[in-house]
């Protein structure tokens, strides 16, 4: 005779197994179908100022789910042999950009700069990204190249945008950087934690993030964070500044308002920072084969930021506000604003 009963035979319910057990991952349908085009805009106008790290353009197509990056011959190659972004259960994306960064010293009215403050530099160049991403993990791995210098345009830019704002004109362009090619390679990681969900509206979530920047231009670590908090948040890895694993903001799953069939807006509010190790900065080290302007730069910088996110249909607008500290011994102050625009839509 039995002594003991099943759970089963108690409740009348089936004796959960290892499958019943297993964390609840969101089911993936149309969010694997939408790409995303994102413009981010950074400028020191929002700080109140004209100086140093003065404007940031840059404008990203990121495309839908690419399981096995459907591509071919040696581009299939290529691809399948990248590191840190062929776990073969991911979403695979891939992202192509255009920017453009430029950065000034302080005082643009001299015909002659100071040498002791940042010197006037331009940096225009191509992005190509590879994006490998669960609903709990995202991994981008991007190559960039172009140019600093006078062949980066940035000073026509500016001067072009003072005309048109009846601003100042900028004079001391004659003494930036020289011509240089410039190659990065970035790689990070980001990671997202819910912290807790109040009646399928309200969402909270933390985004930490790893990273590291090889090249001419600019090497450096990274580690930080953002703070999520709103109404039907999205369910992406958060709002990022303008930098080498900056490829938009893609939805990852069906509950993301962008691509939901039950909820087509949101409204949310963040915080974040994020802290550099620096190894070098060209446009503060100066080019790297000739003699150039230059300054001492400072070797760890943070930047703090507050933010407000906007999501109306497919389409999504982001402001973020940023205090970033002194990135040079000389600096007269310690620390510089500036904000960031972004305006995104799922296609």
């Amino acid at each position: 005779m039995a002594v003991g009963l099943s759970l089963s035979a108690v409740s009348g319910l089936a004796e959960p197994t290892s499958a019943d057990l297993r964390p609840w991952v969101p089911v993936v349908d149309s969010s694997r179908d939408a790409g995303v085009v994102t413009v981010y805009f950074e400028n020191d106008y929002f700080g109140g100022n004209d100086r140093h790290y003065t404007n940031g353009l840059k404008v990203v197509w990121l495309s839908a789910d690419r399981t096995g990056w459907e591509q071919d011959g040696w581009r299939q190659r290529f691809a399948e042999g990248l590191p840190m972004v062929n776990r073969s259960e991911d979403q695979k994306n891939i992202g192509v950009a255009f920017g453009q960064a430029m950065y000034t010293p302080q005082n643009t009215r001299a015909t002659i700069p100071d040498p002791n403050d940042r010197p006037y530099a331009g940096w225009s160049y191509l992005e190509l990204a590879f994006v490998s991403k669960t609903p709990f993990v995202a991994d981008t791995l991007a190559f960039q190249v172009g140019v600093v210098g006078r062949h980066s345009y940035a000073q026509d830019t500016q001067r072009v945008v003072h005309e048109w704002l009846n601003s100042t004109r900028p004079n001391g362009w004659e003494y930036q950087l020289h011509d240089e090619i410039g190659l990065n390679v970035v790689f990070e990681r980001r990671w997202r934690h819910y912290g807790r969900t109040l009646g399928d509206t309200f969402g909270v979530d933390l985004i930490p993030h790893l990273g590291l920047s090889l090249g001419n231009v600019q090497t450096y670590a990274n580690a930080g964070g953002t703070a999520r908090f709103g109404v039907n948040l999205p369910s992406d890895f958060g709002v990022e500044l303008v930098r080498g694993s900056s490829v938009g903001a893609g939805p990852m799953d069906n509950f993301d308002p962008r691509v939901a069939s039950d909820r087509d807006w949101s409204l949310f509010f963040f915080a974040g920072a994020d802290g550099r190790v620096v190894g070098r900065d060209i446009f503060l080290d100066g080019n790297t084969f000739r003699d150039s302007p230059s300054v001492d730069k400072e070797y760890f910088v943070s930047d703090l930021s507050l933010g407000v996110g906007l999501i109306a249909g497919r389409w999504q607008l982001t402001f973020t506000q940023v205090r970033r500290t002194k990135e040079f011994k000389s600096q007269p102050k310690p620390y510089n604003d500036f904000g960031s625009v972004t305006i995104s839509r799922a296609i």
